[in-house]
């Protein structure tokens, strides 16, 4: 496990390789995520010497309970279906424990990974549906916040790469075909949007409540 300032250049290269082959962002992009996160972590698994996996957590809390924010979890392909995932979940788990976190939240990056997600423990905690930009935003009854650096680092991306977001009464959200926003929803399986991993007994309530992530990478 190490900080997202790497020390060794060569686990940089790694991360940014695999950062490239999973989601096809730049090396430019990425080092300049790397940059604005200094507090943020990256767990990275090898095998020997080789890197197979890697995610990054950031911090952020809800209801008042201090927890990570998991992305950017991603095997390499030729290492893929060796179950390094599933360690590199569970050593997360581990390290959040081990830092005070009260739980993991993670939007999966597509419907399928809902379960498997819930094969360690994560539950269905955030929800929301698309919207168009000039409707009426609903406030859910809870929501994610961001630590500050990320917050800032949204705002700085924003402005360097022109991404598109849309700011009201403070809460940022993201963009899509620039003509919706995901915004806070009923609690139901049609608009399920984020999963919740409870680490300790007063979090395990934070699944049952309706809450919402404003904003995420995707």
């Amino acid at each position: 496990m190490i900080l997202v300032k790497f020390e060794i250049e060569e686990l940089r290269q790694d991360a940014v390789k695999l950062w490239q082959e999973a989601f096809g962002d730049s090396e430019e992009y990425i080092d300049f995520f790397h940059s604005a996160h200094d507090s943020c972590v990256c767990l990275m698994l090898t095998d020997g010497d080789e890197l197979t996996s890697a995610l990054y957590l950031i911090d952020g809390e809800l209801c008042g309970q201090k927890g990570y924010y998991l992305f950017a979890a991603a095997t390499f392909m030729k290492f893929r279906g060796r179950g390094y995932m599933a360690t590199l979940l569970k050593k997360a788990e581990s390290f959040a424990k081990d830092n005070g976190k009260s739980f993991i939240a993670l939007v999966p990056a597509e419907g399928t990974l809902f379960d498997y997600y819930s094969r360690f423990g994560y539950k269905t905690a955030f929800y929301a549906k698309k919207q168009p930009l000039p409707e009426r935003i609903n406030d859910a009854e809870n929501s994610f916040i961001w630590c500050s650096a990320h917050t800032e680092y949204i705002m700085r991306e924003h402005e360097k790469y022109g991404t598109d977001i849309y700011e009201k009464d403070g809460v940022i959200y993201s963009v899509f075909d620039g003509r919706y926003i995901k915004v806070p929803a009923e609690k139901s399986e049609e608009y399920r949007y984020g999963m919740l991993l409870p680490l300790d007994d007063g979090a395990d309530k934070l699944t049952e409540l309706n809450s919402y992530i404003g904003l995420t990478l995707e």
